[in-house]
């Protein structure tokens, strides 16, 4: 019968090819859609609970909150050094965590800050830089796997993060961070004083701008003894100017990460709503033309189907004969949307990771099975119900 079946299924490739392209297309932007949605959502939630403050200069809160955590987009600017003295003096603070984005390694971002930082994160290998040294650095598992480094090797830094240009000395590589999928795969980290001795002449240009480096940071972040701390830091904070004995002066603003984070996803669900709305449609166009072509297909079988009665196959026998076929045509169509699904993973990855989000190709949520299981179902039902309908108008005796 299984024999039998891979025959008939040959001799209609068309109408079997546009069937396949319609179920891949369905089930392929489903699972596409949801998978991509929920690790945007989860990934970008990760980090916003680390922290319950984040001091940084006066701009916007939202590039703020996604530069000092994910990584994306650039530095709203810099502040006094001087600020996070003062928050590690303060009784309600737990803890003060510097942090500056300068330079880059082939294209890859350069973050000075402390140990503190990757506490959440694994070594693979090799060991943490030093507190209070220099010219150290741990990398991310991309950064290692793509650059063919090891622990012990020198990597050199560009100017800013956009230029070729780079700086004389080396850093030496000390540990390699465990894959973690996320936007930490994909940056240098390495002490403060590294980048403030990697910038020693005073101040250099960035993105059009003279910006002051040796003993300023992009931003602070905080954790405090309990939320209502956090909200008195945001209220102290936020707007204050600090002048420095040079005469400068800096316009802080104070955040809620958290806060930030969520604004950030509502205006991405709505975004993801539309996706799904317009994945609903696709499914259903996609359906009705499942349904036609094989209606169709089972309409023209009907000269075959007769034949085979009057040499006396069963009325049964041909009702599995087509849902076996059309099983295996359905079954090796969700499995090839599944695959291209992952592929174009992979092609979107770059823009994802725009957003602080690596996505993760291995891995698959249960309604991902749910969407699959679903459109089979769907690319299945309408010969089940022809045959069923032909079994019950047969007027030949099995």
């Amino acid at each position: 019968m299984l024999k039998f079946a891979l025959k008939n299924m040959a001799i209609k490739k068309v109408q079997i090819i546009l069937i396949v392209l319609s179920i891949v297309i369905s089930a392929g932007i489903g699972v596409l859609a949801f998978n991509v949605a929920t690790q945007v959502d989860e990934g970008i939630t990760s980090n916003a609970g680390y922290y319950s403050v984040i001091i940084g200069p006066a701009g916007s809160n939202t590039q703020l909150a996604m530069n000092s955590m994910y990584f994306t987009d650039s530095p709203v600017g810099t502040i006094p050094y001087s600020v996070a003295g003062s928050l590690q003096q303060d009784s309600r603070v737990t803890s003060v965590i510097p942090f500056a984005m300068a330079d880059n390694y082939n294209g890859y971002g350069v973050v000075g800050t402390t140990p503190d930082y990757l506490n959440s994160k694994e070594i693979a290998s090799g060991e943490m830089f030093e507190l209070g040294g220099s010219m150290q650095a741990v990398i991310g598992s991309n950064i290692a796997k793509y650059n063919d480094l090891k622990v012990g090797d020198l990597i050199y830094t560009s100017h800013s993060t956009a230029s070729t240009e780079t700086h004389a000395e080396g850093i030496t590589v000390v540990g390699i961070l465990k894959e973690s999928h996320s936007a930490f795969d994909n940056i240098v980290f390495t002490q403060l004083k590294t980048l403030w001795d990697m910038h020693d002449h005073g101040e250099h240009e960035e993105g059009g701008e003279h910006q002051h480096t040796h003993g300023t940071v992009c931003a602070i972040l905080i954790n405090t003894k309990n939320p209502g701390y956090a909200m008195q830091l945001v209220n102290e904070y936020d707007g204050k100017i600090i002048t420095e004995k040079d005469g400068d002066s800096y316009t802080l603003q104070a955040i809620e990460p958290m806060s930030v984070v969520r604004d950030v996803l509502n205006d991405a669900d709505d975004t993801k709503y539309i996706v799904f709305v317009l994945c609903a449609v696709i499914l259903v166009m996609n359906i009705m033309i499942i349904s036609i072509i094989t209606l169709l297909n089972m309409y023209h079988s009907a000269k075959e189907i007769s034949l085979m009665r009057l040499i006396g196959i069963s009325m049964k026998k041909i009702n599995l004969l087509y849902i076996i076929q059309n099983s295996i045509m359905g079954l090796a169509s969700v499995l090839l949307a599944f695959g291209v699904s992952r592929i174009c993973m992979i092609l979107m990855n770059d823009y994802v990771e725009s957003m602080g989000v690596v996505l993760n190709m291995s891995k698959v949520y249960p309604a991902e099975f749910i969407i699959l299981l679903a459109v089979f179902t769907i690319s299945v039902l309408p010969t089940v119900i022809w045959t069923f309908t032909m079994s019950r108008k047969d007027s030949i005796s099995d």
